[in-house]
């Protein structure tokens, strides 16, 4: 009895082991949520600095004495650069790991806001403004979004949802750092101290400490497991010689079935046809043939004109009408923490089965550009708080909605890079936007042209999302 157990105990290791292999399992809690406290703070002072950048420009035109048409090219170029730098963030992170970007991006960052405190001229800053803090906020920003999925299961959107509340929280802590800091230290002094709390970026980045893989048994872990390159390109290698198989034999009437009778040449063949494809399948560029994200990228296009004209010009705007400067940037901090709480509300409300995610998409669009065209009636600064606080509330809804509005039309498995792809619209739209709304100001000598060009422009996004579900029906027949 005790040889006939010695026997069989190896033969159950060994398929034991056989059945065994090491994926990465997500916690689900525990360090996941130090991770998640570590990408809200990432995000509160990039987000922070981001979008407090209107108080930054306006006094960049008092100190070089230049128009704010040409100005506002240093925050077209700098949002244009985050943008389009969003597949370049996403490479490397494959390549090196999460926290090896973001400590680069706060690197990135500290040197931008470093040399923009010795720039000379305008055309220098859209050089350390545009180009290096850009790049330095998609290094940072774009690694801290995914990483955090990586950490959780079943509560992944709560983390992801933490984690983008910074944004908000940046925003209603910096207006008045930001305003304090100029008035206290001028715009080099700023800049000096903004490019020490951006290097903190790399601090919480080293945070993001890498999941080690767990042995798991093969069948319980076969969904989350991803074929490694080697065996994707076998695999697509032995799809391309049947193919290359089944032509010859439909021509010549051959057997012909042996791997090895294929040459170098052939896999050379196979090489040089297949680039492009694999290049166009890995963005997977085919999704433009879907009139659904066509729909979806215009409309961004037209949302992102002049999503960002009164977070630039809010304050701006509020002193003209003869509000202190203290009081103009608080609104800028009102917005930020109404977008918060907007966005958790939105998130809440788009869980239930009963909405709509495209109707509660189309009215944050609606709202929000007719609130935008109206701001310039806004004269008091009771009216302009109760306009903060409404802005803040309804342009958190597409931030929400966007994504989960793409899974339900495309399907989940081409959310990751049908939202790539419509990023690239929303860099191309701020390229344009702020110059032009400066050129508005420059013409008009007023912003009123600005928010009525910014509001109108939200409005077309809105009525273009408007039969989006009948063209997806349409579509899907």
């Amino acid at each position: 009895m005790k040889a006939e157990n010695t026997k069989k105990w190896p033969r159950q290791t060994n398929k034991e082991e056989a059945t065994d292999e090491y994926v990465i399992v997500p916690p689900d809690g525990g360090y996941g949520w130090v991770v998640t406290v570590a990408s809200f703070l990432c995000i509160l002072i990039s987000d922070g600095i981001l979008y407090c950048f209107g108080l930054i420009i306006s006094e960049v035109e008092r100190v070089f004495d230049e128009p704010v048409a040409k100005t506002a090219w240093i925050f077209s170029i700098f949002n244009a650069i985050s943008y389009f730098s969003g597949p370049v963030a996403s490479a490397l992170s494959n390549r090196f790991g999460f926290r090896v970007v973001v400590i680069t991006g706060s690197l990135f960052g500290f040197v931008g806001l470093l040399t923009s405190a010795f720039a000379q001229s305008v055309e220098n800053l859209f050089f350390t403004l545009g180009l290096l803090f850009g790049f330095a906020i998609c290094l940072v920003f774009t690694p801290i979004i995914v990483n955090v999925s990586f950490y959780f299961d079943k509560k992944r959107a709560l983390a992801t949802g933490i984690a983008i509340c910074g944004s908000g929280a940046g925003t209603f802590v910096f207006a008045p750092v930001v305003n304090w800091l100029l008035k206290t230290y001028a715009l080099r002094g700023t800049f000096l101290i903004l490019s020490g709390i951006y290097l903190n970026c790399g601090v919480f980045g080293a945070l993001l400490i890498p999941l080690k893989p767990q042995r798991c048994n093969k069948v319980r872990s076969e969904t989350v497991k991803l074929l490694e390159k080697k065996d994707t390109e076998a695999l697509m290698f032995e799809k391309y010689l049947i193919t290359k198989e089944i032509k010859f034999n439909s021509r010549n009437n051959l057997n012909v079935s042996e791997q090895e009778k294929v040459d170098n040449r052939t896999r050379r063949e196979y090489v040089n046809q297949n680039y492009f494809s694999n290049f166009s399948k890995l963005f997977k560029f085919s999704l433009f043939r879907s009139p659904t994200l066509v729909v979806i990228c215009v409309s961004s296009f037209f949302q992102s004109f002049g999503w960002l004209v009164p977070l630039m010009y809010l304050a701006a705007h509020a002193v003209n009408m003869g509000i202190p400067k203290e009081k103009a940037s608080f609104l800028l901090s009102i917005v930020g923490i109404c977008n918060m709480i907007g966005r958790i509300i939105n998130g809440w409300i788009s869980d239930h089965p009963k909405v709509s995610v495209l109707f509660l998409n189309n009215m944050g669009l609606t709202v929000s550009g007719l609130l935008i065209m109206i701001c310039p009636f806004c004269i008091s600064y009771y009216q302009l708080v109760i306009f903060s606080i409404a802005l803040g509330l309804f342009t958190s809804c597409t931030a929400v909605t966007r994504p989960i509005l793409l899974g339900e039309l495309l399907g989940l498995e081409n959310v990751n890079n049908a939202y790539g792809l419509m990023l690239v619209f929303f860099g191309v739209a701020t390229l344009f936007e702020t110059p032009t709304a400066g050129s508005l100001h420059d013409t008009l000598g007023d912003y009123h042209g600005a928010f009525y060009l910014a509001g109108s422009s939200i409005l077309l996004s809105a009525f273009l999302c408007y039969p989006l579900g009948r063209i997806n029906r349409w579509e899907k027949r």
